[in-house]
């Protein structure tokens, strides 16, 4: 495995980034987001002695290295930044995150290894096994290989409250499966949500969302009424492109969340093995088929990807787009020139359940675990509460255009971004329980049964496509499922 040695001697190099980094793209609001980011930064250097004091500033005492290793915003952006081709905004690269580092701890060394995402999982497995990895960089979903982080949060007490959420997975080992428990912390945020064709609902007399009380109807019968030919361009559109074929076991998840359509039947053993899924039954029926309806409002090209070629430019035609990535989208929105043509909105509320009435939106994350195997476990866990506390760090991540778990600094979205973006997202973040994520929820488990996520998105791809039907579709995962926990027996 090749390792990049950052040398401490680069601590003096920091990036400035306060200008670039919030640069609208296009020139037309460059000025005043790069003021408002200018007081935003002199406003945390005010605040540094604090942070400093949190963190350990200047702490001579702790010595050592510490290697970390995966996927995500440390590749994305590169150690000297980087230039998106699409929009033209420039990102700051992680070097800023070690010369803070190196001011804090200047006898600790950080070794960082990005790595593409093709074959991550497989690639963070190899080196934890090494034993030569402190931080596992979006390794929690390798519940083996990776420490559980209740231990030292309950040393922490006052860092959770500080996050909008924890990296939360099941672990028959720790903890009854009916509960999550915390084996990563989470950094930066990814909320699913809708992005709104404001023109498009208008050309066609559709009254905008209340994102805060709509529901699963509202937005099929937004999809329908806007799907067809527009009464004032003339053009053919689509009133909807859910989450892309690829992935679209995640449209199950936020339409399972909506119907709060619970099919884990947790053993009294605590044993994945005695656990029942309960996939087979009306309301997985209902939620299928809720999916398979969207083919009737999307363009043709969307089994192959290809829908969202024209996407975020004058020839946009789909009233109603379910992203992943809401902040990439409105930069590229924003260097067209399109942004107020555009809104985001919450996915609709769940209908039943204990979560009744908030929204159906959940988070994807970047975040970062303790390797197991890490001989400087308490390094680690001061590097990981670093990447969510410090000041510089979180401006950092708001000059990468990503969303940071700080509550502190997620709250200022609205420097960066219009309100018809930054208001939805936060409402997402407020309202979203802990746990809700697109790895581990009531509906949904993707490290403990098997094949279970390929084997939803391949049956819901099959029943867009008019292959198979809801029970078949079940039967199939079922099976599979079913099969799988008969191994661990």
């Amino acid at each position: 495995m090749r390792k990049r040695s950052l040398a401490i001697l680069m601590a003096g190099l920091m990036i400035l980034t306060s200008v670039t980094g919030c640069s609208s793209g296009n020139g037309e609001t460059q000025g005043e987001t790069a003021a408002s980011t200018s007081e935003t930064v002199s406003e945390q250097e005010e605040s540094q002695e604090t942070a400093g004091e949190a963190t350990g500033e200047g702490n001579q005492e702790l010595t050592g290295t510490l290697k970390m290793y995966g996927p995500g915003l440390f590749a994305e952006v590169g150690q000297e930044g980087s230039i998106d081709m699409i929009t033209g905004v420039e990102k700051p690269g992680y070097q800023v995150v070690i010369d803070r580092w190196n001011e804090l701890y200047p006898n600790v060394e950080l070794d960082i290894e990005p790595i593409p995402w093709d074959n991550w999982k497989a690639a963070l497995q190899t080196a934890a096994i090494s034993g030569d990895v402190d931080i596992l960089i979006h390794g929690a979903s390798l519940g083996p290989v990776v420490e559980p982080l209740q231990p030292y949060l309950d040393q922490d007490t006052e860092l959770e409250s500080q996050l909008t959420m924890l990296t939360l997975r099941r672990n028959e080992e720790l903890a009854p499966l009916d509960q999550v428990v915390p084996f990563g912390i989470t950094v930066t945020l990814n909320p699913v949500m809708v992005v709104i064709d404001k023109t498009i609902f208008e050309n066609y007399g559709v009254e905008l969302p209340d994102y805060e009380t709509w529901t699963l109807d509202d937005l099929m019968e937004a999809a329908k009424a806007t799907t067809g030919t527009d009464p004032v361009t003339g053009k053919q559109t689509y009133g909807i492109s859910p989450i892309k074929a690829s992935d679209a076991y995640k449209n199950y998840i936020w339409v399972s969340r909506a119907m709060n359509n619970e099919i884990f039947e947790w053993s009294d053993t605590n044993a994945i093995k005695d656990t029942k899924v309960n996939f087979v039954n009306d309301k997985t029926a209902e939620v299928l088929d809720y999916i398979a309806e969207f083919k009737n409002y999307t363009s043709p090209d969307y089994v192959e990807g290809l829908d969202l070629a024209n996407a975020w430019t004058e020839d946009h035609n789909i009233a109603m787009v379910i992203v992943e990535n809401p902040y990439n989208v409105y930069n590229t929105l924003k260097a067209n020139g399109l942004d107020d043509q555009f809104m985001l909105a919450a996915l609709p509320q769940i209908q039943d359940g204990p979560y009744k009435g908030i929204t159906s939106s959940h988070f994807g994350d970047w975040h970062m675990s303790i390797c197991k195997n890490s001989q400087n476990k308490d390094l680690a866990w001061e590097f990981l509460k670093f990447m969510v506390t410090d000041s510089v760090v979180q401006q950092w991540i708001l000059d990468t255009y990503n969303i940071p778990v700080n509550k502190e600094a997620n709250s200022r979205l609205d420097e960066y971004m219009s309100a018809d973006f930054a208001d939805p997202i936060k409402y997402v973040i407020d309202t979203c329980p802990a746990g809700f994520s697109c790895s581990e929820n009531q509906c949904y488990d993707s490290g403990n049964f098997g094949t279970f996520m390929n084997d939803l998105a391949t049956v819901i791809n099959e029943m867009y496509q008019g292959n198979m039907d809801h029970t078949q579709a079940m039967e199939y995962v079922q099976k599979n499922v079913d099969d799988y926990l008969s191994t661990l027996n």
